[in-house]
């Protein structure tokens, strides 16, 4: 079983990348400041926006998001841009939480608002916040309904509000001597568990799955969210 996901991995990732790489505009040459940015906290290029070989983050949403879609009987090929976007939503998220923890280091090396100073950062992120959006809309090249589509992307803008309501929780609790069990699960649900949800319905959803099994990857991922934070 573990060699079956690690040849599914190899076979999935790759692709998820090259569809990142089309999103954010990077053909492997030195990036201009702007996109460089982007392409830095993507692990593509260095501190002088030279291309590097990759220093990624595990990838474990897009890859749950390919491997629903294709345990829901879907062609995971056509649900490629919704596992760019996932994965680029997570890392415009990275971007933020790092500057509201006012974290020196990602992944071994500066974050981007230490590198390029916090208004920077934060346009950055939001920049990444728009493309992590316009990705979805790539599902119509594939093939996939428009009507799949604007439901992905409403799903899409609630997973987004979530996440921001379980990072302000997470800021709230630095600021408070007790916190109760209820909400600390609440915390985790709002800042990661929702996005791998969104990462198992997409895929499902994408495939083609009925409404109530849409439902039932989503509360796995959800589970699978919860279990990985604490």
């Amino acid at each position: 079983m573990n060699d079956d996901l690690s040849s599914m991995a190899q076979l999935m990732l790759p692709a998820v990348d090259k569809e990142m790489r089309v999103i954010l505009n990077f053909d492997g040459k030195p990036s201009e400041p702007f996109l460089g940015m982007m392409h830095y906290q993507m692990g593509w290029v260095d501190e002088s926006l030279q291309p590097i070989e990759p220093k990624s983050g595990k990838r474990i949403r897009p890859l749950v998001c390919l491997l629903a879609n294709d345990a829901a009987g879907g062609d995971w090929r056509q649900a490629v841009p919704a596992a760019a976007a996932v994965e680029i939503i997570h890392n415009f998220s990275l971007v933020h939480d790092d500057i509201e923890d006012a974290s020196p280091t990602r992944r071994g090396r500066p974050t981007v608002w230490k590198v390029w100073g916090e208004a920077q950062a934060i346009n950055s992120g939001d920049a990444m916040f728009t493309l992590a959006h316009m990705a979805l809309g790539r599902l119509l090249e594939t093939g996939i309904p428009p009507a799949t589509v604007v439901r992905a992307m409403q799903s899409f803008d609630e997973t987004c509000f979530r996440l921001t309501a379980g990072q302000y929780a997470d800021m709230d609790f630095e600021l408070r001597d007790k916190v109760t069990v209820d909400e600390y699960m609440a915390m985790i649900t709002g800042k990661t568990a929702v996005l791998l949800s969104f990462s198992a319905e997409v895929g499902a959803l994408v495939a083609g799955a009925p409404h109530e099994v849409v439902k039932n990857y989503a509360q796995v991922g959800l589970n699978l969210g919860l279990a990985f934070q604490v």
